[in-house]
């Protein structure tokens, strides 16, 4: 037996110095140096090192870290830890990663993730737009993840959710802390239908500088950003500016250049951004398809009746379907490359999905 704390403790313990990430955690080489260590606050210029070093010997903050799990485990609360196989595999490369995540929910699609971002003070036309783009890229198999946050954020949530798709929240407090106030329904839609994470623990307060520091996060997880609507000095455009930096795709959609409120993302185009004017747009800039379906018990029937080309009607009667359900199954199977639309309205099963 060992009296170690385990890397998930370890771990905790270093995230109750708030700031510190990935980057500081490279640095930190040596876990029993004192604080005093010369050179230290040099490595970093922040006085992170020191800070960690003094919390891996604290006992106040190894009763925090137990708290932390306790608190988590009868709330259903996860905690992922750096490292880990639950750890968003994009996320985990980039150079500021959290030590710790919380998600609360079901596991989301972190391969298929798309943010959607923008003003808090969105109008009309924007949210509408939001809400039917989100819809799309969620109908068509894309997580949706977005801040939570007043405005374009809501619309985004609430289009995914509406299509009955995926959508993450991350957000700038404690899972558990409702921000805005009047979001205490959305918050509970996404928990029942998708997933909410965070890097602050649980009752963690949302504070101004936090919403910056988690737009790494929305950016981070995700193949690319759409900003819909920004002014000149808007969050969404902290949020390109991470995805840029991460190597991720950054889309926007244009705006009326006589509105201030477009300014920000009008100049994103200027600069390279993709522009944005559906689902469309979005998925050929990250990956040019969508996600292939998942091959479910009716996906598998329509495949096993294509051992030869049939019409639809020949297909619905065959798997005792009418056609006006079965159209929309064979759209999908046929954006997912599993089957192909042959002139007279014949259907063919493509190789490898026999």
């Amino acid at each position: 037996m060992t009296d170690e704390p385990a890397p998930i403790d370890v771990l905790l313990r270093l995230s109750a110095v708030e700031g510190l990430t990935a980057r500081h955690l490279r640095l930190l080489r040596f876990t029993g140096l004192p604080a005093s260590f010369p050179g230290m606050e040099e490595d970093t210029g922040d006085g992170m090192l020191p800070k960690a070093v003094r919390a891996l010997s604290s006992a106040e903050a190894g009763e925090k870290a137990a708290r932390i799990k306790d608190a988590c485990a009868k709330s259903g609360v996860r905690i992922i830890p750096l490292g880990s196989d639950e750890y968003p595999p994009m996320l985990r490369g980039i150079s500021d990663a959290p030590l710790v995540l919380y998600l609360a929910g079901s596991d989301p699609a972190w391969e298929n993730s798309v943010a959607v971002v923008g003003s808090r003070a969105a109008t009309a036309p924007a949210r509408e737009f939001t809400g039917l783009l989100a819809a799309d890229l969620a109908s068509a198999g894309w997580s949706v993840v977005s801040g939570m946050a007043r405005g374009i954020d809501t619309a985004a949530h609430e289009g995914a959710l509406r299509s009955g798709g995926k959508t993450l929240a991350v957000l700038g407090c404690g899972i558990d802390v409702v921000y805005p106030p009047e979001a205490h329904g959305l918050h509970e839609r996404i928990l029942r239908c998708g997933s909410i994470l965070s890097e602050y623990p649980p009752g963690t307060l949302p504070l101004p500088w936090r919403f910056p520091a988690r737009n790494r996060i929305i950016s981070g997880v995700c193949r690319g950003v759409v900003v819909v609507e920004a002014a000149a000095r808007s969050g969404a455009l902290i949020t390109a500016r991470h995805a840029l930096d991460q190597g991720r795709e950054v889309m926007a959609v244009p705006g009326n250049p006589l509105y201030p409120h477009t300014a920000g993302s009008n100049r994103l185009i200027r600069d390279g951004a993709t522009p944005v004017t559906g689902a469309e747009d979005v998925m050929a800039a990250i990956g040019g398809t969508r996600p292939a379906p998942p091959v479910g018990a009716r996906e598998r029937k329509i495949l096993d009746c294509l051992a030869k080309p049939r019409r639809a009607d020949e297909i619905a009667a065959a798997i005792d379907l009418t056609v006006q359900e079965l159209l929309p199954c064979l759209l999908e199977m046929e954006l997912g490359k599993l089957l192909e639309r042959r002139a007279g309205d014949y259907y063919k099963r493509l190789s490898g999905n026999a």
